[in-house]
């Protein structure tokens, strides 16, 4: 699979190094976050936070309420903890059953736990994905999986969130399935690109190619909740790196051109399932993300939390991975480079979300572009299309150092057969550049 040396600086890759029932409901407030903001008046806005469930924070507060939240931080860095309810009240009858009904579901979980840090003043945001399964104790109520501390409220994931990271919780944001369907749906579906067929009878999912889709709310819930997957080592660890994907594409989706057509929908579809802290001022929402959204992709850093598959008592864990997962929490404190913690989690594949991907045009005949725009959609991020090189004439991968995991999620989604080349000349600013020359036979599925 890789070719011989073709200069002094291209050598022979030394090998491989290493190759829930969830949603993820994130990613529509991601794109709020970070994409949107231009697309809402100060109307708008103030419509919006008129219908939001807010909750009340501070130590004096009462009942269903956030005394360890920490807000007022969005002109500094901040940090935002999104969940995932997976409470069904809001959905048909068909859909329960489809999604496993509330009597089916004891109580409510947070199936879907993400820590953000928003950092303008570093140009720098992390996406903090928390495995639900990941045993932590659950202040008040002793050791046990992390998504069952929001079935004893709201403010206990809080807590255990802030105990596990060390992080402080500024902003608290809470959606539900609904939710989920409805922000997708509001955008005219979600373009993403899979490398190979998908199916989960239980999550619903049913990708019968690989190739591209459009997927709309059903179909997207079913894609970022399939657990059960041919080829899923440890089910999590999968599922949270097809959720970064789809957090990728939704945010591409976000910042393309035309947004503002679907506001309506979106706005509908935000105040019936959206609870928030009541300091959570959406208008000063708004102008962060005008600033964030001017970044780039480069700029938003997904990483999970280290962890390792454990049975214990008969029941089944994820258990913290030391030291790494302790220096992750540091660094990301210490607003410090992350470096691969994170980055890929035990016998699962680098996520497209974390490869930066740079298209050289060999003379391809327009094959590049298309190349260029099914990475992009498959939630990688690609650098803007450059000719190749004299010297770089037939279609190969070129992967740094230390990056051949890199290049062969590329060559999943390209061809298993294109050769992977260690490269330090042409691969600077990227993890892996792909030459495509006239010689491509094109992508399965496109």
């Amino acid at each position: 699979m890789v070719d011989q040396p073709a200069g002094p600086r291209r050598t022979r890759a030394a090998g491989h190094p290493r190759a829930r029932q969830s949603f993820l409901l994130v990613a529509g407030v991601l794109a709020l976050v970070l994409a949107s903001g231009s697309a809402f008046s100060i109307a708008t806005i103030r419509h919006v936070e008129s219908n939001v469930t807010k909750l009340d924070t501070g130590r004096g507060c009462h009942r269903n309420c956030l005394p360890d939240v920490t807000p007022l931080c969005l002109k500094d860095i901040c940090d935002f903890l999104i969940l995932g309810s997976d409470s069904r009240a809001d959905l048909s009858k068909q859909e329960q059953q489809s999604f496993g009904t509330t009597t089916q579901s004891a109580g409510q979980r947070s199936d879907t736990i993400i820590l953000v840090r928003v950092d303008p003043i570093h140009d720098h945001t992390t996406v903090l994905s928390i495995p639900r399964d990941l045993r932590v104790n659950v202040p008040g109520h002793g050791l046990g999986k992390i998504n069952t501390a929001f079935d004893h409220g709201p403010n206990v994931i809080v807590k255990a969130v802030k105990q596990l990271t060390g992080l402080p919780i500024n902003h608290y944001i809470q959606l539900n399935f609904d939710g989920f369907q409805g922000l997708v749906n509001a955008m005219g579906g979600v373009p993403i690109c899979v490398n190979k067929p998908m199916e989960d009878t239980l999550a619903g999912l049913h990708l019968p190619h690989a190739g591209c889709y459009n997927m709309h709310g059903a179909q997207a819930l079913a894609f970022v909740r399939a657990r059960h997957i041919l080829g899923d080592v440890i089910p999590d660890f999968s599922r949270i790196a097809r959720q970064q994907q789809f957090i990728r594409a939704v945010i591409q989706k976000a910042e393309s051109a035309g947004e503002v057509v679907h506001l309506p929908a979106l706005i509908k579809a935000i105040q019936r399932n959206l609870v928030v802290d009541k300091p959570l001022n959406l208008y000063a929402l708004q102008d962060l993300s005008r600033r964030l959204a001017n970044l780039g992709q480069q700029s938003i850093d997904f990483r999970v939390v280290p962890s390792t598959p454990v049975t214990i008592g008969g029941v089944d864990y994820l258990q913290l991975a030391q030291p790494d997962a302790s220096q992750l929490f540091d660094r990301i404190r210490r607003n410090q480079p992350l470096g691969r913690l994170g980055k890929v989690s035990t016998s699962t594949a680098l996520s497209p979300a974390n490869i930066i991907v740079r298209v050289l045009d060999a003379n391809s005949g327009g094959k590049a572009a298309a190349v260029a725009s099914f990475l992009q959609r498959a939630g990688f991020i690609v650098l803007p299309l450059q000719t190749a090189p004299p010297g770089l004439t037939k279609t190969e991968i070129l992967a740094r150092p230390g990056t051949y995991d890199a290049g062969q999620v590329v060559a999943s989604y390209t061809s298993s057969n294109l050769p992977i080349v260690r490269d330090q000349a042409h691969t600077t600013g990227s993890d892996v550049t792909l030459v495509i020359g006239p010689d491509f036979k094109g992508i399965e599925g496109t």
